[in-house]
């Protein structure tokens, strides 16, 4: 708008005035401003006549799939070539009399679309800043991923899902400068599914990201292994687990006992720290002591500047200051 809003104006009165004069309008969508308000704000304006007027999503570096809210309903471009040129086709017949030829669209945008691809890749490979990832960030994923709807407060608590594949490949997805893990076997983290993550690990590790996990010892009292788990073949899994963590780490460069350490301890939580998001449940026990499994259980997910994030990642800090360094290979 080549007119400033005036001063007490209604924005949104003004801004959606605006784009009501138009039957079509493109929506460039990232990660990063995916569930911006104003975003969602301008794709409802623009759709002012639904089934007449078009919104158009141009999505960098998502999928469809990744779309939610209101931007979801629309037919979304992805950065390719052929669906690039479709969107061009759509935007040209809107233009009526005023469009050009198919072919002339067509051959012109084949003469184009390698300067423009190489275009797409800078701006792909280009660093983004990080940022803090919240509460709300979180549970929007975790929606994504099929987790139920959490009752939201101080803290956004699930009734199960922990220790699932879908939360550790939530957990990977997300993580932009920090992932710890205070878990026991820690098995399904270094499964063939999270492969991209640890691959681009290094480049990562490079950039200032902190990834550390806390396994337990297979060496620890027994009293600490029994209480551990109600199977008694948990060493022998703790030792598969942990030589299985290490290959994963070394096939990709990286040295295991910088990001490794065992305790010896008997913990009373798990706990993930993704960026600023604290993810954490309380070990419940058996009436004979022993620990019960927590695949599936319910957890909570608290900012780790909230009073009791701060304490969990306080914990995790004084656990691996203490905790053993990985004995030689």
């Amino acid at each position: 708008m080549s007119k400033q809003i005036e001063k007490g104006d209604r924005w949104s009165q003004r801004i959606g005035e605006r784009l009501a004069d138009y039957d079509i309008g493109v929506i460039c969508v990232t990660p990063e401003n995916s569930a911006a308000p104003w975003l969602v704000f301008e794709a409802g304006a623009l759709s002012k006549a639904l089934g007449t007027a078009k919104v158009c999503p141009v999505l960098l570096g998502m999928s469809p799939s990744d779309l939610d809210g209101p931007v979801a309903q629309f037919q979304a471009t992805s950065i390719e070539k052929a669906d690039l040129l479709s969107l061009l086709r759509t935007l040209n017949d809107e233009l009526g009399d005023e469009g050009v030829d198919k072919a002339v669209l067509t051959a012109a945008f084949n003469r184009e679309w390698p300067r423009l691809e190489r275009k797409l890749q800078r701006i792909a490979a280009s660093p983004m800043t990080a940022t803090n990832l919240s509460v709300s960030a979180i549970v929007r994923t975790f929606g994504r991923h099929g987790f139920p709807e959490p009752d939201m407060g101080s803290a956004a608590h699930f009734t199960s899902g922990f220790e699932s594949h879908g939360l550790y490949d939530t957990a990977c997805e997300l993580a932009q400068h920090k992932l710890i893990v205070f878990g026991r076997k820690n098995r399904k983290l270094f499964d063939k599914e999270h492969r991209d993550f640890f691959a681009s690990l290094p480049t990562k590790i490079d950039d200032g990201f902190d990834f550390r996990c806390l396994f337990l010892d297979p060496e620890a009292p027994s009293h600490v292994i029994r209480a551990a788990h109600q199977d008694d073949g948990l060493v022998a899994e703790l030792r598969s687990s942990l030589d299985r963590a290490c290959e994963v780490m070394s096939a990709n460069g990286l040295d295991p006992s910088t990001h490794f350490r065992t305790y010896r301890i008997q913990r009373n939580t798990s706990m993930l720290v993704v960026d600023e998001a604290v993810l954490h449940t309380r070990i419940r026990m058996t009436a004979e002591g022993r620990a019960y499994g927590l695949t599936k259980c319910p957890f909570a997910v608290v900012g780790s500047q909230s009073p009791s994030g701060h304490d969990l990642v306080e914990d995790f800090e004084t656990i691996w200051s203490g905790a053993n360094d990985l004995p030689p290979a």
